[in-house]
């Protein structure tokens, strides 16, 4: 497998073009975007260990966005037919790979099934029958905000701010080895941890219910801390719901820094309104 170099504002590929590459991220970042018209909208920044490109090695079709190194990038690059041979060889290069496909094909059936719930409810004779006309209808209104909130998840480039548009959300430690990785892991966000260990596994969730967000403990060894409210471990509750606008998460102890701010979005202002 090979490596490439990019200096800073140089593109990787552009939205539109055919290539069959897939990249990782060795050293540097790389901003994914998309042309509107005229407008430029930043869909990601991705850091080391990051991979993108991935669909055009598998699709074979012109390129969905447009990559542009951030400073001076390092990425390795991966073909079909180099992807092919690891395949059949059994390479441990292709897990983070296939754990990127695979956690973009979740994504998509999240979105789907997400989808179909609303398009029901706009179908439903309980949907108001007066609701104006003219404007479209919008069937994501917001979505939850997850950020780091201390110095030692904002050094981790993984632990950066997203938009989560599929639950549950599954927040856990890394695995120190790479014969630990499990390409169908349903952890989303993966967080280094050093001993004592304050983060399990498969520490915690974030779910979405009936329009409603939860933190549920998933049996960590510390527990964790919602909004100043312990759960899990020897916590009396295991799953506390999270309130609209800004909530704290601190996984493991009142002492610990692994930190996140949680910003759940205020539907009450996008809901339909009714010809008065």
């Amino acid at each position: 497998m090979k490596t490439e170099q990019f200096a800073a504002g140089v593109r990787i590929f552009a939205q539109g073009d055919y290539s069959e590459e897939a990249y990782r991220v060795v050293d540097g970042s790389v901003e994914i975007s998309i042309n509107e018209g005229r407008v430029k909208v930043i869909l990601a920044t991705l850091g080391v260990g990051e991979i993108f490109g991935e669909m055009g090695m598998i699709e074979r079709l012109p390129r969905s966005a447009t990559a542009q190194a951030l400073d001076n990038l390092t990425v390795e690059v991966i073909t079909e037919e180099a992807f092919n041979e690891s395949l059949a060889s059994g390479g441990d290069i292709l897990v983070p790979y296939l754990t990127t496909i695979f956690e973009r094909l979740r994504d998509t059936n999240e979105r789907l099934r997400t989808a179909h719930e609303q398009l029901d409810t706009l179908r439903s004779p309980a949907f108001p029958a007066n609701v104006k006309s003219g404007g479209p209808v919008v069937l994501n209104a917001g979505n939850l905000v997850i950020e780091p909130d201390s110095d030692e998840t904002r050094r981790q480039s993984a632990l950066k701010k997203q938009t989560l548009t599929s639950f549950p959300f599954i927040i856990g430690r890394r695995a120190d080895l790479a014969a630990c990785v499990d390409v169908f892991s349903k952890i989303r966000l993966l967080i280094g941890d050093r001993m004592p260990f304050r983060v399990s596994r498969s520490h915690c969730a974030i779910e979405h219910v009936k329009g409603a967000y939860f933190i549920q403990d998933r049996g960590s060894k510390l527990g964790s801390i919602v909004n100043g409210i312990p759960i899990g471990a020897a916590a009396k509750d295991d799953r506390v719901r999270l309130r609209t606008g800004r909530n704290t998460l601190v996984l493991g102890p009142a002492n610990s820094e692994i930190c996140f701010i949680l910003t759940v979005p205020d539907l009450s202002s996008s809901r339909p309104e009714a010809d008065s």
